[in-house]
């Protein structure tokens, strides 16, 4: 996608346009993890930043271009403004926008761990080796860091094939691709397909891990559990929620929103942290405190989802995210039956 050249991003500086505008001038529609580092980083690059951050908030919110310099001040000259309008957490996305962030090739663990074998060691030390550990390559590095090539399955094949003599060295393949760790990730997936693995090269210029086919495969499952969770997490919510409340409840949260469909969690919190707007919902048997409490914690766990970069999940978030969702389930039985019954 195109981005403006510097002169017409520059030129932004004082304008005052809705997200909607601001997003259009780049030639995105929606706020997602291309558009949203595209804007900010040329933004930046011009010296430039928008106040009230765009990527939360509604698209129709407006937003300023300003120095970065002079941002504190416009927040402060905004302050009276601000405390006419409704709360919002500044830490939270809006609704469906996350993440935020591409994600890079140091972002996987197994580029910060590297199994090999030095020069001088035999090839059936290799060999044994990656059979133990299942691996199908083995970078040769020696005492100082230096790479000295890969010996993989398919390159002792060869050696044997063409009647090499036996040993490391001839084992020993140069065909493999190096890719450097703060690289995005994306473009580098037809590369790992390719040649089913790529080695990852750290700031000091040393192997500093590999990213197989197998990796890439398991960390899809890591990463993509939490997404999944999290998304069935919202579907539900502005299912049971709106069926219930009106654009009058959810004015009462946020005057500028009509529907429970365009509310981010922390509204949903303050929709419920009402004693007579909880009974609305008509769940007797689930405690209001320990279910905003709940809630309160699954938006920090989303929070931390949004960005790649963030630390994987640990095992009791994740336990969080299940076990809310399967609550969500028994007040929200029917979902997903008009697709089932549309597909028979």
């Amino acid at each position: 996608m195109p981005s403006p050249d510097d002169a017409n991003v520059k030129g932004l500086e004082g304008v005052a346009l809705p997200i909607r505008g601001l997003l259009s001038l780049w030639g995105y529609r929606i706020r997602d993890h291309t558009s949203v580092p595209q804007i900010r980083l040329d933004l930046t690059n011009a010296g430039l930043t928008a106040v009230p951050d765009f990527a939360a908030g509604s698209l129709d919110d407006e937003v300023a271009i300003v120095p970065i310099a002079h941002e504190r001040d416009t927040v402060a000259d905004a302050g009276d403004a601000a405390t006419e309008q409704d709360p919002v957490d500044d830490s939270e996305e809006a609704v469906g926008v996350f993440p935020q962030a591409a994600m890079r090739v140091y972002d996987l663990p197994c580029a910060h761990r590297v199994a090999s074998i030095t020069p001088d060691e035999p090839l059936s030390a290799a060999m044994g080796r990656m059979a133990e550990h299942g691996y199908s390559q083995l970078p040769v590095i020696d005492t100082s860091g230096t790479l000295h090539g890969v010996v993989t399955w398919a390159s002792i094949v060869l050696m044997h094939a063409t009647g090499r003599k036996t040993c490391l060295a001839s084992a020993i393949t140069s065909e493999y691709e190096i890719v450097n760790a703060p690289a995005h990730l994306l473009p580098v997936l037809p590369v790992i397909r390719t040649h089913e693995f790529v080695l990852v090269r750290a700031a000091d210029g040393q192997v500093s891990g590999i990213v197989t086919s197998a990796d890439l495969a398991g960390e899809f499952g890591t990463v993509a559990r939490p997404f999944f969770t999290l998304g069935e997490i919202e579907r539900r919510l502005r299912r049971c929620l709106g069926r219930v409340y009106d654009e009058a409840d959810v004015q009462k949260v946020h005057k500028k929103k009509t529907s429970v469909d365009e509310m981010m969690f922390g509204e949903y919190i303050r929709l419920l942290d009402n004693e007579e707007r909880w009974d609305k919902l008509g769940w007797p048997l689930v405690d209001r405190a320990h279910f905003i409490g709940l809630l309160g914690r699954v938006k920090d766990v989303r929070n931390t989802v949004m960005h790649f970069n963030a630390p994987s999940l640990r095992a009791e978030q994740l336990d969080l995210l299940d076990s809310f969702v399967s609550m969500l389930r028994q007040y929200d039985p029917d979902y997903g039956a008009t697709s089932m019954s549309g597909s028979t």
